[in-house]
């Protein structure tokens, strides 16, 4: 199998105890056996971060560690590293704030932690390994007042954790957030499209999306695309919740409707791996990422053949 490598910080690989170059978001590859259970050593380029060890064997292709993603599909899989624990010199106390009767701890112990305490409960949890500074803050939403964990990263996104007391409600990346009637968010997609949504959430059995608003970037014009990057921004566009509709031939517009169902719920969409290429040819494609485990993810690749520049047909590639 084909096992493509990537890590968020620049870093050099070594496999087998061979040196196989600079690994960082642009890839390196190598054809293995899981049965040959080599080791992938990665050095950080930072001095301050500790290298990281795995074991190329099919327990790594079923249930990954931490900081692992691990992408499968046909033909091969994706070892993505997230990022590097920093050197451990003991814990290292940050902040300590009280918001909404509870005690907010954040310390350093490798990565940057989060610890809540209350009367009503306990919570602790590292961080995203892309969060390099984080602080809490009270939040006023929904009619309530929560707990904020507001995470700067290395990019424009903030990573937000809200908390009712010590129960997490609420985790995702955005551009920006606020309080008021109703808790509201930007997020950026980073697609060919340059979709921006606006989400807002009110308190119905935890927090609920009410409102739901998605933008393309000024001056984007899906009709000059290259017909390459047809099909990659189309199934960006029905993640993003956008006017996908605008892709489609008139054959498959009736269809437009049923299209979500029948992708199902993927989380993100890729380009084909060079070993896509190997085994079906020039095929228009676009691969689906879907969650299967804790960092584990199965990438299903799907053909979007084009008519007048337009999508025609949506089809499953297989073997």
């Amino acid at each position: 199998m084909r096992v493509t490598f990537t890590s968020a910080e620049p870093c050099a690989l070594r496999l087998g105890g061979i040196f196989a170059g600079y690994c960082s978001r642009h890839e390196k590859f190598a054809d293995i056996s899981p049965a040959d259970k080599i080791a992938a050593e990665f050095f950080p380029e930072a001095p301050d971060r500790e290298p990281l060890s795995l074991l190329l064997d099919e327990a790594l292709f079923s249930a990954p560690p931490e900081p692992c993603r691990v992408y499968r599909y046909e033909g091969g899989a994706h070892v993505h590293v997230a990022g590097f624990s920093g050197r451990r010199r003991g814990i290292q106390a940050l902040s300590q704030v009280k918001a909404c009767g509870a005690l907010c701890t954040l310390y350093a112990d490798g990565l940057l932690q989060a610890n809540i305490q209350s009367k009503g409960g306990f919570f602790t949890a590292p961080l995203p390994e892309c969060v390099r500074t984080a602080r809490f803050l009270p939040l006023s939403a929904c009619g309530k007042d929560w707990i904020a964990l507001e995470g700067q990263t290395d990019g424009e996104d903030l990573y937000l954790r809200l908390f009712d007391d010590t129960t997490p409600l609420f985790e995702e990346f955005v551009l920006s957030y606020e309080g008021g009637d109703r808790l509201k968010t930007r997020r950026a997609f980073r697609d060919i499209a340059g979709h921006i949504s606006e989400s807002e959430w009110e308190i119905q059995d935890g927090l609920r999306l009410a409102l739901y608003r998605v933008r393309e970037k000024d001056g984007f014009d899906a009709e000059k695309l290259d017909a390459r990057l047809v099909p990659l921004a189309f199934f960006q566009t029905v993640l993003a919740k956008g006017d996908f509709r605008k892709y489609l031939s008139p054959a498959l517009l009736p269809r437009a409707e049923s299209i979500g169902q029948y992708l199902g719920d993927f989380t993100d969409v890729c380009i084909p791996p060079s070993v896509f290429y190997l085994l079906h040819g020039e095929t228009n494609a676009a691969g689906l990422v879907y969650p299967s485990g804790e960092r584990l993810f199965d990438v299903r690749f799907f053909a979007a053949p084009l008519e007048d520049g337009k999508i025609a047909n949506l089809l499953p590639v297989e073997e």
